[in-house]
């Protein structure tokens, strides 16, 4: 049954008319599938995928100190973020847990937008506000946009036919205003799966056009429109933590394999917290890891060693890419290195896993 309390992105009659998989994710109606997940996924790692990401949340922060306002909220440099540039970072509360990780564009000075989780953004527009000590502007734009990404091998070549921009100079975490069909689009070189793509941020009423002229134009490249299934099973092989899933507010940048993502010659909100944490010694990491035995493993099956419990999986899929069962999950620091293997009681049967290096899976440049 369809959820009437959900809310329905600019695409979601075209997900309709496709014959989608509609579930509801976060407060949206979403495709989760539209032929099959495997299909899906094959398509967008041979040859291209179409995404609906309109539910992701959208703020834009404008105003003298913008910069120093982001640098106090994330624990990566946002200085890093250069005209039309993306810099990734999590968002930390005081006790340095994880409350998001977000995606932060450099419009240009004093102009910056927020790409977040669909899941957290109330709650994170709430810590903006609340910590906004510099007065800058916090504006939810979220209704305003619809997003796509298109990913995949012939994403490019696909995309050009409708794009002014010239894609060939536009380098990946980077993007540039520019139009797509005619209309008004920021796009970057950026996406979640592993492959080359773009992600397109255009007006809603806009959306549903673009949408449709790239399937038409892609069918001869085999683009395929990929739902929520699809999506998480590139993800994972691309080595992607998921929020909600991977990490939380009850885990640091540093337990979720994200201490590169902190700058620790700025001050920043919750650091206090981490460096404590990390000179006391961190309890349990993220890792990833193979089934060396018939199994998927799946959020919440427990690891063990030596029959003792070490950690927990939070994510596990059949990899489509290599045909292997693969999945994070935090385990004790001792536990953690490359070819150390440990059990996933799956159903009280212990399966063999060995922990890898992540991601699963590197495109072939």
């Amino acid at each position: 049954m369809i959820d009437t309390e959900a809310k329905k992105t600019p695409l979601y009659e075209a997900h309709r008319s496709l014959n989608a998989k509609i579930v509801p994710f976060h407060g949206w109606l979403l495709p989760i599938q539209y032929t099959s997940i495997i299909e899906e996924h094959n398509a967008t790692r041979t040859k291209a995928g179409l995404f609906d990401i309109s539910h992701l949340g959208k703020a834009e922060v404008t105003g003298k100190g913008a910069l120093e306002f982001l640098q106090l909220l994330f624990t990566n440099d946002i200085s890093k973020a250069e005209s039309k540039k993306i810099v990734y970072s999590p968002l930390c509360d005081k006790n340095g847990g994880i409350l998001d990780d977000v995606f932060i564009y450099n419009l240009s000075k004093d102009r910056y937008l927020l790409i977040v989780n669909a899941a957290t953004f109330e709650k994170d527009l709430a810590w903006f506000n609340s910590n906004n000590s510099h007065r800058v502007d916090i504006e939810d734009i979220n209704d305003s946009y619809g997003g796509i990404a298109i990913q995949g091998p012939s994403s490019a070549v696909i995309l050009q036919n409708i794009c002014e921009a010239d894609l060939t100079a536009l380098k990946r975490r980077r993007f540039c205003e520019t139009k797509v069909d005619g209309f008004a689009c920021l796009l970057s070189r950026s996406g979640y799966t592993g492959e080359d793509g773009f992600e397109l941020f255009m007006a809603s009423e806009d959306t549903g056009k673009v949408w449709g002229d790239l399937i038409n134009i892609g069918k001869s490249y085999g683009i395929v429109p990929a739902g929520l299934g699809a999506r998480d099973t590139l993800r994972l092989e691309a080595g992607c933590p998921l929020y909600g899933i991977d990490m939380d507010e009850s885990k640091m940048p540093l337990e979720a394999g994200l201490e590169r993502m902190v700058d620790f010659n700025k001050n920043f909100i919750g650091k206090d917290a981490i460096l404590n944490k990390k000179a006391r010694g961190i309890k349990e990491l993220l890792v990833g890891f193979k089934m060396r035995e018939r199994a998927i493993p799946r959020t919440g099956y427990p690891i063990e060693d030596a029959g003792k419990r070490i950690g927990i999986v939070t994510s596990g899929t059949y990899s489509p890419t290599l045909k292997e069962n693969i999945g994070f999950g935090y385990v004790t620091p001792e536990n953690s290195a490359i070819g150390k293997e440990f059990n996933i009681v799956v159903h009280s049967e212990k399966k063999r896993a060995e922990v890898v290096e992540v991601p699963f899976y590197r495109r072939k440049k």
